[in-house]
């Protein structure tokens, strides 16, 4: 129910604040003068972030000994098409010392009702994993259809003190999880890791393209929101995780539908952080139709919404956490209050023509460059530290961002469905077409 109002009480207020800056010049200038900072904030963030995956590309290294032991956990639901690849590429992972190899795999066939736990198997017998593989079934009707059911699950199985979680459709090279353990040196007091995601089938459309230019710009923030101390966050896939930690801090929520974001803000809330390992990369498919993206993004932005709702006041409320920290996740916010505010400054604007005093639409205008300039320089940063450069970096930041403004119809209308609608209790399987170009 508090999350309902909180979502409720946020449309609202959104709608007061865009009818006012509409209607009255100072609140207009005001809000535009929030605006520019919020932009500077983002460069000087995608600048930190710059010099992270800079830096972290020329000192890329492979993990000292004694290696701490890792857990490869893959939740999988009719994932035939492509989960003998993903074990496959555990199998040879170059993560060993005088002791041997120090990881072992953990699939999870989630009521599948295609072969993915037999090809799984087979996949891991022909690699000669032996003890080292795992298969756990969680039949249909065990509990929430989601992501973090599964996890929560099978994680009495876990055996490493780490744990990473991988998707099905995830390619990894062999030095990957040496890669990411190794980073780790960085920042030792870290409670969690994420690798750099890069899209497989990038080349192959606008759409791939432009997500594969999302997960720089992503990349660019969490390394500027790590190095300036704020609230980093583990993503879906290539998260590694303490598992004393995880344990710690009450493991995998069942009913979480975009689990990783709401683990990084419980970890957050503890008083644990982030760290980030660009050199090592995972690689996934990107969605390559309309449909898939839609209902992949309203299930991103209704789980990060009440991840939000249900955490965020606690967070930001807590004097104990450092004030760097809590500005930080405050500030990041915005992704969830500027577009249902300039949805509702153009419906205020429209609403004025009829009125004697004309619409200010300097609001929505603001808002919409205001947005896609932050992302803009995200890209830019992420793009210049990996190498692009020129007008082909210029190109690519510019459709990465026009495709970031997406986000400023789907955040006002999962808003709308957390306020009014029931909530998602099923994790929705992106379509693989099982592609594996190196």
């Amino acid at each position: 129910m508090r999350t309902r109002l909180l979502a409720f009480v946020g449309l609202l207020l959104s709608g007061a604040l865009a009818w006012l800056a509409v209607v009255a010049v100072a609140a207009a200038r005001g809000l535009q003068a929030l605006i520019a900072v919020s932009i500077a904030y983002v460069g000087y963030l995608g600048w930190r972030g710059y010099r992270v995956i800079r830096d972290a590309r020329d000192r890329a290294g492979a993990a000292d000994p004694p290696l701490p032991w890792v857990t490869a956990v893959v939740p999988a639901r009719n994932e035939e098409p492509v989960i003998g690849d993903i074990v496959a590429d555990l199998a040879v992972q170059d993560y060993a010392d005088e002791r041997g190899p120090r990881f072992d795999v953990l699939v999870i066939d989630d009521g599948s009702t295609d072969a993915t736990g037999a090809t799984a198997t087979a996949a891991a017998e022909r690699a000669g994993l032996g003890a080292r593989f795992r298969l756990v079934r969680r039949e249909p009707g065990d509990g929430p259809r989601t992501k973090g059911a599964a996890l929560a699950h099978a994680h009495p199985q876990v055996r490493g003190e780490i744990v990473v979680v991988l998707d099905a459709d995830s390619m990894l090279a062999r030095d990957y999880l040496s890669l990411a353990v190794g980073a780790w040196r960085r920042d030792p007091d870290a409670a969690a890791l994420q690798t750099r995601r890069t899209e497989l089938n990038a080349a192959l459309g606008w759409m791939p393209g432009a997500q594969d230019d999302e997960q720089l710009m992503d990349l660019a923030s969490q390394c500027g929101r790590w190095v300036t101390d704020g609230t980093a966050e583990v993503r879906g896939t290539g998260m590694f995780l303490r598992r004393s930690t995880l344990e710690a801090v009450g493991g995998w929520d069942p009913l979480s539908v975009t689990e990783d974001l709401e683990i990084s803000t419980r970890l957050a809330a503890a008083g644990e952080h982030v760290t980030l390992a660009p050199e090592a990369v995972v690689r996934e498919e990107a969605v390559e139709s309309w449909g898939a993206l839609w209902r992949q993004r309203m299930r991103w932005a209704e789980g990060s919404v009440r991840r939000l709702n249900d955490h965020g006041p606690r967070l930001i409320g807590d004097r104990r956490l450092p004030l760097g920290k809590r500005l930080d996740f405050l500030l990041f916010t915005t992704e969830f209050i500027v577009p249902p505010l300039f949805v509702w400054s153009i419906a205020a604007s429209l609403v004025t023509v009829i009125l004697p005093a004309p619409a200010d639409w300097t609001v929505p205008a603001t808002l919409f460059i205001g947005y896609g300039a932050g992302t803009f320089l995200l890209a830019l940063a992420g793009l210049a530290a990996t190498g692009t450069r020129g007008w082909r970096m210029i190109g690519r930041a510019a459709r990465g961002s026009l495709f970031l403004s997406h986000w400023l119809v789907v955040v006002p209308i999962a808003l709308l469905k957390v306020a009014f609608g029931q909530p998602s209790r099923e994790f929705a399987v992106t379509p693989r077409q099982a592609r594996r170009d190196r």
